[in-house]
């Protein structure tokens, strides 16, 4: 799957996070964008 670039920056900021791998980044960004789409919308 492709994704944008800012979407792999905040999966990339997520991993960071203690205990969190690449799939939980994944979802965490995919939730987040969820409950705020005017947000996942800029460029």
């Amino acid at each position: 799957m492709q994704t944008s670039p800012l979407l792999t920056q905040l999966m990339e900021a997520l991993r960071c996070l203690p205990g969190v791998g690449p799939k939980s980044a994944q979802r965490m960004a995919f939730t987040l964008l969820q409950r705020d789409r005017s947000g996942g919308m800029r460029r």
